[in-house]
């Protein structure tokens, strides 16, 4: 019942998102335009707009929601998030290259360099993890710091190839305004290849969580089985951030929604982070879309007024 009422909530988002939007068109004139074939400005609004931007916003949001906890499962870290680990800032680097025109590829080199770049952060900071020994705090400290590194280089970049300011913005505050069915056919594979393997790394969480030493001893190669994670971790965010940019806090709030909802077990938290993740994306997406209607805020301003108070009161609690 738990699970089946995520999924309502996530279908009436995706009804809001269908039906409710600046064209001023009526109830019958979307419906005609969803269910009927022909041509017509409402039908290309729905089909060609409304449409590949719910189920790039839902792609995403399972990405970061299954992103965060991993890192959080695998590191042992409730702070654990994709974007404020920095890795994430990875692709933002290699999309400021190309926003500010240093590097010129097509749309799936695109997508293959996003991803390239954030694993390359993500298996850095697994090698870090398992060669020192960093609490909880500590390595929330540093994934801020290098978050924030990633994102002075980038911005750097654009500004040195003196890039329009709603470039920056879609890039380090997140964006759904470009999304396409381009971008889908390269999110939905990676979403579903991530997410079963995921589901068959689930049972050597177990180990993980109660320590190197006890996994060891348990017959659970910490190392392998957290650089695999975090490789994972690095293609999700990697096209997340090529799909939408930076949205942040996802990762890190969907994790601890899913144990008050689903429950701890790691394969309940991989499937239930998902499910949250997609569904607090799509609803700060409708809130960024509508709220000042035609005019659109920043989807990442919406999930950080969202996470950043979780955060704060879950650092207060952190021993």
């Amino acid at each position: 019942m738990r699970y089946l009422s995520l999924v309502c909530l996530v279908a009436f988002l995706i009804l809001v998102g269908i039906f409710v939007g600046p064209a001023n068109a009526s109830l019958e004139e979307a419906i005609n335009g969803l269910f009927f074939s022909g041509e017509g400005l409402m039908k290309t609004i729905i089909w060609d707009i409304r449409i590949p931007r719910i189920l790039v916003c839902l792609l995403v949001g399972g990405n970061l929601g299954l992103a965060g906890v991993l890192i959080q499962l695998s590191t042992r870290s409730p702070l654990g998030d994709p974007n404020l680990f920095g890795i994430g800032g990875g692709a933002a680097i290699f999309l400021a290259t190309i926003s500010a025109g240093i590097i010129s590829v097509g749309q799936f080199g695109v997508f293959l360099g996003c991803i390239i770049s954030s694993v390359i952060v993500a298996i850095l900071l697994a090698k870090l993890i398992s060669t020192v020994d960093l609490t909880p705090t500590k390595l929330a400290i540093m994934g801020i710091a290098v978050g924030a590194l990633t994102i002075t280089i980038g911005t750097s970049i654009i500004s040195h190839g003196r890039v329009f300011p709603t470039q920056i913005i879609g890039l380090v505050a997140g964006s759904f305004t470009s999304s396409n069915w381009t971008v889908i056919y390269y999110l939905l594979p990676t979403f579903i290849i991530c997410s079963l393997t995921s589901v068959m790394l689930s049972h050597k969480f177990y180990p993980i969580m109660l320590g190197d030493i006890l996994s060891r001893s348990l017959g659970v190669n910490p190392l392998k089985t957290r650089t695999i994670t975090m490789g994972l971790v690095g293609i999700l965010s990697g096209a997340s951030v090529y799909a939408a940019g930076l949205v942040g806090f996802v990762g890190l709030t969907s994790p601890h929604i899913a144990k008050k909802i689903v429950g701890t077990t790691p394969m309940n938290l991989i499937i239930g982070s998902s499910l949250i993740g997609a569904l607090t994306t799509m609803f700060a997406d409708q809130v960024a879309r509508l709220l000042f209607t035609p005019t659109e805020l920043p989807v990442g301003m919406v999930t950080t007024v969202i996470g950043a108070p979780m955060m704060m009161y879950m650092a207060a609690k952190l021993k």
